[in-house]
This record gives structure tokens, sequence and C-alpha cells, in this order.
């Protein structure tokens, strides 16, 4: 009987020491609805193939404005729509960009702004 006792204490003792999973949800949810009612798109919203399409965006996220991460998040989606053959000329597109000097990248910014409008 007693070391059935000190059996249940021990449970006991270790329940309460356990995070509580229930409160963790309930926090991690409540961040979310703060960041939707501030027009954010949370990562953890993002579905795993969004993740890591924008994975280079990751470390930034939360800094950049709801329009701007929605823009992002429909251009992952329009990306992840493509054939793969098309995808693969994106990425060698995007390759090629990346190498551009900053003057270069500068310069094709304004000339598809001015295309665009």
């Amino acid at each position: 009987m007693r070391s059935c006792f000190i059996a249940l204490a021990l449970v006991s003792s270790l329940l309460v020491t356990l995070p509580d999973t229930a409160q963790a949800d309930r926090a991690r949810h409540d961040n979310r609805l703060y960041l939707a009612d501030r027009g954010e798109v949370p990562w953890q919203s993002l579905s795993p193939q969004e993740q890591d399409a924008l994975r280079e965006y990751r470390g930034n996220w939360e800094q950049y404005g709801g329009d701007r991460q929605e823009r992002i998040r429909k251009g992952a989606q329009r990306y992840l729509e493509l054939p793969p053959d098309e995808r693969r000329k994106v990425e060698q597109k995007r390759r090629e960009y990346q190498q551009l000097s900053p003057q270069e990248r500068e310069r094709l910014r304004e000339e598809y702004q001015r295309r665009r409008n």
C-alpha cells in the first residue's frame, strides 16, 4: 500500500512539472490570430511546400508587412503550380539574376516597374 502511495505521489509530481501543451497550443493559436488581425501571414500557416519554396525568406519573414508576405506567398503558390520544366526555367533565371551586379539588378527592377505601370 505504501509503495502504491509513493508511486502515485511520484506520478503526480511529474504531471505537475510537465509543460501544459494545451496552454502552449493556445499561445501559438493566439499569436496566429494576433498576426492575422494585423494582416500578417504567420510562417506556421504556410504549407510545407510553401515553406520549402520560401526558405530563403524564413529569417526575415516576420519583418515583412502583411501585404508583402501575401504577395510573396502568392508567388510561391504560382511557382508550385508550374510544371517541372517551367520550374527549372524559373530557377535558371533566378540563378542568373543572383549573378548580376547590384547596378544591373536595379536597372532590371526599374525596367520591370516601368513596364508594369
